[in-house]
């Protein structure tokens, strides 16, 4: 009995001792929330930033702060519907405080608590001089953050150039482009989250390099990295030069495959289109059209099969070649042919006859040799 009594004691120790740091290892649930957002009694845009400080908060990780992709909405009810997710090191009952693109916000209801593994709509406003980002107070210090560069609408064209950017944030809009420096577009103070300024009166077949800016109704300026565009231009059919003519194979049977390509280059300084054309004795066979910038290279490739065995020459934008196609031969459908009868090694019949007369001569000399000899006897 007292074995017993000790093995169970000794159980319950080992299972106190495990159970422990299980216990403390136990996950802290955040608190998430959604919402409402207005910025000066109207809508947040998209790209409005919502953040929630308060001690023990972290702040600048995934989920804190969240951004606006619904106008003036944070987040959504639904399971699947993102939200502002608080967590860390909170004490239950903590005061939090919501700020939207940087600045204090005014809360429903007023006063916000964090209890961990709730979900609890709190719907917010905010005045913000300029309706975008800043410091406390309102004091606006942030620039408006420009994203989303591109030719829109009619794109580049000879003498004309639209930019298109957005920014998180109603900002004026205005271009600095050069293909020498000092080069400005008019400066539209209209205050919009989505820019478009065209460029006019520009040169044909030039590069430009440009910067977009747009300044917040605080005076905050933001300026992009440098881009380039070229304009297009009227390129002459002579600024394309082909090379490098290939034909491979050269030689190939009846409804065989040949690759034929060659290297077109526009060497001059625009943008232009060029139809290579590939003619088979003399004939177009077919053809390819690229667009090419200026020094600018590409290979061309036509794949193609004759059916019609002979010779063919091949010219492709001016250069010359040629290929052969042969008949496939077709094997024999006869029976074999029978081998010839084996036929033994020949015989020399002269030296044949030399040897059997000399063998003849001794012999008759020998009969002779002694016939004498016994008569001498």
């Amino acid at each position: 009995m007292k074995r017993i009594a000790f093995l169970l004691a000794g159980l319950c120790l080992l299972v106190g001792l495990f159970a422990t740091p299980v216990l403390a290892q136990e996950p802290i649930l955040p608190h998430a929330f959604y919402g409402a957002v207005e910025i000066n009694d109207g809508p947040a845009s998209l790209g409005t930033t919502v953040e929630i400080r308060g001690e023990g908060v972290l702040t600048g990780v995934q989920g804190n702060p969240i951004t606006v992709t619904e106008a003036g909405k944070y987040g959504g009810p639904g399971d699947t519907a993102p939200k502002i997710v608080v967590q860390g090191d909170i004490g239950e009952d903590a005061i939090l405080t919501f700020y939207v693109n940087g600045v204090e916000a005014e809360t429903e209801p007023v006063t916000v608590e964090w209890h961990r593994g709730e979900v609890t709509e709190v719907n917010l406003s905010a005045a913000i001089r300029g309706g975008g980002g800043g410091g406390g107070g309102g004091d606006d210090t942030t620039p408006p953050r420009i994203s989303d560069i591109v030719h829109c609408h009619e794109g580049v064209t000879e003498t004309t150039a639209d930019i298109c950017w957005a920014t998180n944030e109603k900002s004026t809009s205005q271009v600095e482009y050069w293909a020498s420096p000092g080069m400005l577009s008019p400066l539209d103070e209209t205050l919009v989250i989505e820019h478009h300024v065209k460029l006019t009166g520009l040169a044909p077949c030039t590069t430009y390099h440009y910067q977009t800016m747009s300044r917040d109704a605080s005076d905050n300026l933001a300026v992009s990295e440098e881009y380039t565009f070229t304009t297009l231009g009227d390129v002459p059919a002579t600024a394309f030069t082909s090379s490098d003519l290939s034909i491979s194979p050269s030689e190939v049977q009846i409804g065989e495959t040949i690759n034929i390509s060659a290297q077109v280059t526009n060497t001059s300084n625009c943008p232009g289109s060029y139809t290579v054309t590939l003619k088979i004795n003399g004939v177009e066979e077919a053809t390819e059209d690229i667009i090419l910038n200026g020094g600018a290279s590409k290979v061309v490739t036509f794949t193609m099969a004759k059916d019609v065995a002979g010779s063919y020459s091949v010219d492709v934008s001016g250069l010359s070649g040629s290929f052969t196609v042969k008949e496939e031969v077709a094997p024999p459908t006869g029976p074999p042919e029978a081998a010839p009868p084996e036929v033994g090694p020949s015989i020399n019949w002269l030296v044949s006859g030399g040897i059997i007369a000399a063998v003849l001569v001794v012999i008759v000399g020998l009969i002779i040799f002694f016939v004498f000899r016994r008569r001498a006897y």
